[in-house]
């Protein structure tokens, strides 16, 4: 039926959106790593690895590429291209791209020789939470992780309102005069 068909295209829909979701947030993950190494206990401070930063910035950029790619591959549901979906997903798009493009432009600080991109560089780059306005990029991840937020939103709402009217009972049909 076609209220079966939009729950099937809102959950898809909703799934990309996590997916996408769920790769924004790994970066403020591998922030986490900027100055530290694997130890007995788990991540430790790396007082002997300063400045070694390259391969996790070549990591988060990886991820950001990914990020683009996915949300360019979006598919919305027709029935809910009106309500400001479109225009979320572009924003995604657009969100990424420049987060993409921040951390090219910052090649000469960011993927310096011999793996010598800074803590401080490479914190303003993906640490939003000790660094929101970096010049760096983490201005442009933050802009990133506000507009998945709402677009996470929508997509949990376009979910619920197909729920709601699969679960909506049919109007009774009028009794037959006899």
């Amino acid at each position: 039926s076609k209220i079966s068909a939009k729950i099937k295209d809102a959950v898809a829909f909703a799934k990309g959106v996590k997916e996408i979701e769920t790769l924004v947030k790994s970066i403020d993950e591998l922030a986490k790593g900027i100055k530290k190494k694997i130890g007995a206990a788990g991540l430790v401070d790396d007082n002997n690895g300063n400045d070694k930063n390259n391969a996790l910035m070549a990591g988060a950029y990886s991820v950001s590429l990914d990020i683009v790619g996915k949300s360019k591959a979006l598919q919305i549901p027709e029935y809910i291209k009106d309500q400001g979906v479109t225009d979320k997903v572009t924003g995604i798009s657009s969100a990424a791209e420049a987060f993409v493009n921040k951390l090219k432009e910052k090649n000469n600080v960011l993927g310096v020789d011999q793996g010598a991109a800074t803590d401080d560089n490479v914190k303003k780059a993906i640490d939003r939470n000790t660094h929101p306005n970096g010049e760096n990029g983490s201005k442009e991840l933050q802009a990133l992780n506000t507009a998945i937020d709402a677009l996470l939103t929508s997509a949990n709402g376009a979910v619920e309102a197909a729920i709601a009217e699969f679960a909506t009972p049919a109007k009774p049909a009028a009794p037959v005069k006899s």
